[in-house]
């Protein structure tokens, strides 16, 4: 065989076992189609779940909020009425006290002396009118027998007139006196809590100086400042309810007692006077509260957000409810609007556990295709 012949041969047989090659690896790994189609576009509307809110059931309440100081509705400033030095004091400050019982005493040392003096003084007056009474009736007598002239009558009239004046004015300063050493005793007014001494036994005090207040806490108000546009819809007697600090999981229920005819000039806000009971004595005057006053509540209502209601060209409510992957129109009756969290009460039109749309300004329709995007 030639050498040509021979090459001939090689390229046949490596031509070969390339074929064979080939279709092995196609066996091995056959090719698949490459699908070129589009997915079906979705003829609808898709909603994010922030779009969306669930409608429940919730008790709901239109109020106008409120906030003030708490103080004891009954509190008394106890006064000195004399000035005396400071002898005893038998309470403190935090102390329960009891109406009548004693606070403190002053020294009555000056106040005893100042008594005599002044009943010593009646004593030599009421001696002079019955001087006064001896010589008008003398003077009287001598008259009717002509032994004295009238002026003489006269005279004798007048000084016991006189002694009669002086005797009453005596009186009178003794019973102050005695009076005054009453008044070194101090008594509470009322029952309730020392709130504060102002003094110290051993201290001199003036006449009107501060001695303790006592306040009861049985009743606590609150005066709040109101906005002038809320006033109208509060009520003399409406509920409110009040958080206070300290007690943040404990609503305190209170009732609107007194509303200021007149708003004050600079902020242009009404007082509104609260007053919560407090028999257990738990709040204290001076704490802070912050709450509402309940104009109208629900219970149990189905509450949707106020961002599911729109108006149709009737200017009725509407929501719009996606049920079976479609948007739903139904006409709802509104119990309950203007909540502090912005939800409203649906009294029909709306079930529990059904799904609206809760976003503004969206094009819907009644019937149109929708979905949840992702799902």
């Amino acid at each position: 065989m030639t050498r040509l012949a021979k090459i001939g041969l090689s390229v046949l047989a490596l031509a070969i076992m390339a074929s064979g090659g080939l279709y092995l690896l196609k066996g091995r790994q056959p090719v698949k189609a490459i699908s070129t189609a589009e997915p079906a576009r979705f003829e609808g509307i898709e909603f994010s779940p922030a779009d969306l809110a669930e409608a429940k059931i919730a008790d709901l309440r239109q109020v106008v909020r409120l906030s003030g100081t708490l103080q004891p509705l009954n509190q008394s400033l106890v006064r000195a009425e004399v000035a005396a030095v400071v002898q005893d004091i038998s309470v403190r400050r935090g102390e329960s006290v009891k109406k009548g019982q004693l606070l403190a005493r002053l020294d009555t040392a000056d106040l005893n002396a100042r008594l005599r003096e002044k009943q010593s003084n009646l004593d030599s007056a009421r001696s002079a009118l019955n001087l006064a009474q001896i010589n008008r009736d003398k003077a009287i007598t001598l008259t009717q027998r002509g032994v004295k002239s009238q002026t003489a009558l006269d005279e004798a009239e007048n000084a016991w007139r006189n002694a009669r004046a002086n005797v009453a004015a005596l009186e009178q300063q003794v019973t102050m006196a005695r009076k005054a050493q009453g008044d070194a005793a101090i008594y509470a007014p009322l029952d309730g809590l020392v709130a504060e001494r102002y003094v110290n036994p051993g201290e001199r005090v003036a006449v009107d100086a501060k001695l303790f207040v006592i306040a009861d806490l049985d009743v606590l108000e609150v005066e709040a400042l109101v906005p002038a546009r809320d006033v109208p819809q509060l009520k003399i007697g409406q509920k409110v309810l009040l958080n206070v600090e300290g007690f943040a999981d404990r609503p305190f229920e209170g009732h609107v007692e007194r509303i200021n005819p007149t708003a004050q000039s600079g902020s242009r806000s009404i007082p509104v006077y609260v007053l919560l009971k407090n028999p257990e004595h738990v709040l204290r005057g001076g704490m802070f509260g912050s709450g509402e006053a309940v104009l109208a509540e629900r219970r149990g209502a189905v509450a949707i957000p106020v961002e599911a209601l729109r108006r149709d060209n009737n200017n009725a409510d509407i929501v719009y409810v996606l049920k079976d992957s479609r948007l739903e129109r139904r006409a709802v009756s509104v119990a309950l609007a203007g909540t502090p969290d912005g939800r409203v009460a649906i009294s029909s039109g709306v079930a529990a556990g059904e799904t609206v749309v809760a976003t503004p300004g969206l094009r819907l329709s009644d019937g149109l295709p929708a979905r949840i995007a992702g799902r």
